[in-house]
């Protein structure tokens, strides 16, 4: 292969890569899924557990490999005038060098996302306590701490319950929730 040819590869795998992974790192997530119909054989290697859990940093992973392939053969090419095979030696060495730093990157970008919040239905079976007196067809309030913070509900039950109670959540309705008084512990 040429050196003008092995140049014009080198570039666009930088160009490329470069790009994708700028748009995989600002956009909204690109979900691209390739099948491949043949099956691998599963490999046991000790004290290693593979998961297909969190697939988040797999794509960066690979295209910081070929981004900084591409600018390693450059950088091969340019700072060591390097033939074909050392510019290829120097490229591979930059783009294993990228995957890992991309994954690193991304890994600690995706452990500092907050967990998702909890959702109103979530809250069904959880304790609250009365702080409104609950009337037969008048609401009151009950209050109850989660996702870390103590929220305040309206609240609806079949029986009048009275401030200072234990309810359970029964139902959420909207944004308010059903409750049934429990006995005293």
């Amino acid at each position: 292969m040429s050196a003008d040819v092995l140049e014009l590869v080198f570039t666009g795998f930088a160009v490329i890569g470069t790009g994708l992974l700028l748009l995989s790192s600002i956009g909204g997530g690109m979900h691209l899924r390739v099948h491949i119909p043949m099956r691998l054989p599963h490999v046991h290697v000790p004290f290693v557990h593979w998961s297909h859990a969190d697939n988040a940093t797999a794509m960066p992973m690979l295209l910081g490999f070929v981004a900084m392939f591409g600018i390693g053969g450059l950088f091969g090419a340019v700072a060591f005038g390097f033939g074909p095979i050392g510019r290829t030696l120097v490229a591979v060495l930059f783009g294993i060098c990228g995957a890992a730093v991309a994954f690193a990157i991304f890994a600690a970008l995706r452990r500092a996302e907050g967990r998702e919040p909890t959702a109103l239905r979530d809250l069904v079976g959880r304790r609250a306590r009365v702080v409104v007196s609950i009337g037969e067809r008048a609401r009151g309030t009950v209050v109850l701490t989660y996702d870390g913070a103590v929220q305040t509900l309206a609240a609806t039950a079949a029986a009048p319950i009275s401030r200072g109670q234990v309810v359970e959540i029964l139902a959420v309705q909207g944004m308010g929730v059903t409750v049934r008084s429990l006995p005293p512990p």
